[in-house]
């Protein structure tokens, strides 16, 4: 497909190349116009406009991830290209909600050109934003780069109706409004059926409301959007083994897997729990001494190898109840103050569902009240790594950083991401308040404290803490 291109740029130049590519891109459909600049890419890797573009083309497309990555990748190979910065600027505050980082690049623009109109009055609205008097309003529309490009130069500034909808659904899982959340992410996947975090996101509810079907359906469809996602592939084979018995299948996607990255641990122990499930005993002890000599100290591979059956007759049970009745189960022996049985129970369903980031949260917390906070640790850990989206797991694993393991700087960074993608959340400012007046930076805690009070002036709890500082 792309040998004429390649003997067409023998005797042109790039620039040539590229106004003549952008000539051919009118009227296509955004799939195929990504596809052509993809392969002007292979040949001219380094050609900033193009990689610009293509970031406007995914971001149309529904895909954030790799819109930030063009117009980052644009803005390295140019920093002098003032269009470029704006753009990535724009994208930062709008669509990511990173205001901080968007006042950093438009001070730049104006530094070095400090009549720069359409840059003043971006840093008035990031700094009113910043200081919670109002919502971000999308900068004024700006003229196409100077060229003779007729594919768009400037990324068009995204409207924040779905990200804004994607949010709300991750706060209505959070608050455990599983039925909600889920109608929400119907209409985004409606509204984008293109965009697999959206599909795959669904799969996870539908899967947790015991809508085994859609789940997979909806696995299916982000998997073969973006096969390369290495979460949506798991939550497919991990679907395929533990609910539909189509272990064959599940094997085929995690032996892909471990092609991509076979030093992953992750996909060498789970092939080794699904080998031991279907008695392939000596491949299981296989892929489970691999994952050990990668992480001699991974329990999870060194328990499993442990308990390999020494005849050719394994029993190994298959789940007779779905886990999020084993959860509500374990939540219950919490509230009754048996935590010792909700443990018990919670590490029985990570036998079943080792995939399941709520399971190993939710042991994390339970070992945690039992005065083992090392267990707690490696339970937020996976559960993090797991759904590395979901807010209170890394809250979780953020305190204990802070609180048992000593590891201050690691809360505080994780933190701060949290805070650049949640900047207006009251329990991340806190926190952050309380970690910076810990390690003796009261300037810093007293102003995550104010923060919190311009959002919330009512937090008691908040202002107690600012007045006694």
């Amino acid at each position: 497909m792309t040998t004429h291109m390649l003997l067409e740029t023998a005797s042109h130049d790039e620039g040539a190349v590229y106004d003549r590519l952008t000539a051919l891109l009118q009227g296509l459909a955004p799939e195929e116009a990504i596809r052509r600049i993809k392969e002007f890419l292979i040949t001219f890797p380094s050609f900033a406009l193009a990689h610009n573009d293509l970031g406007v083309l995914y971001h149309h497309a529904g895909n954030p991830t790799l819109a930030l990555a063009h117009h980052e990748k644009a803005a390295r190979l140019q920093p002098d290209t003032i269009l470029f910065r704006k753009n990535l600027a724009d994208f930062y505050a709008v669509e990511l909600g990173w205001l901080e980082e968007a006042v950093d690049i438009y001070l730049e623009v104006v530094k070095r050109n400090p009549r720069d109109t359409e840059a003043l009055i971006a840093l008035g609205q990031l700094g009113s934003a910043l200081a919670g008097s109002r919502t971000l309003d999308a900068p004024p529309q700006r003229e196409q780069l100077e060229s003779s490009h007729s594919v768009p130069a400037k990324a068009a500034i995204p409207t924040k109706s779905d990200q804004q909808r994607y949010q709300e659904a991750q706060l209505l899982v959070s608050q455990g409004s599983l039925a909600e959340a889920r109608s929400l992410l119907e209409e985004l996947v409606a509204r984008q059926p293109a965009n697999a975090l959206f599909q795959n996101d669904l799969g996870v509810l539908c899967y947790q409301l015991g809508d085994t079907a859609a789940a997979q359906q909806k696995y299916e469809i982000a998997h073969k959007q973006q096969p390369g996602n290495v979460t949506f592939a798991r939550n497919l084979a991990d679907l395929y083994f533990s609910i539909v018995n189509r272990v064959d299948d599940a094997i085929h996607i995690y032996l892909d897997l471990l092609k991509q990255n076979p030093r992953d641990v992750e996909t060498l122990t789970n092939l080794g729990h699904i080998c031991t499930a279907v008695d392939r005993l000596e491949e299981a002890k296989a892929f489970y001494h691999q994952a050990l000599e990668i992480e001699p100290w991974n329990t999870e591979a060194r328990q499993a190898l442990s308990v390999q059956p020494q005849s050719a007759q394994p029993s190994v049970p298959r789940p007779v109840r779905p886990v999020d009745q084993l959860v509500s189960d374990a939540r219950q022996l919490v509230q009754q103050g048996q935590s010792s049985q909700a443990r018990e129970l919670l590490e029985e369903a990570l036998a079943s569902y080792p995939q399941h980031a709520v399971v190993h949260n939710d042991l994390g917390v339970v070992a945690y009240s039992l005065g083992d906070p090392g267990a707690a640790q490696v339970a937020y850990e996976q559960a993090v790594k797991l759904d590395p989206t979901n807010i209170n797991f890394k809250k979780n694993l953020a305190d204990l950083y802070f609180v048992a393991a000593g590891r201050t700087d690691d809360a505080i960074h994780m933190y701060l991401d949290m805070f650049r993608e949640h900047p207006r959340d009251i329990e991340i400012l806190a926190a952050l308040g309380q970690i910076c007046q810990a390690v003796g930076r009261p300037d810093e805690s007293r102003s995550f404290y104010q923060r919190a009070l311009e959002i919330e002036p009512w937090n008691r709890e908040v202002r107690e803490a600012l007045e006694v500082m």
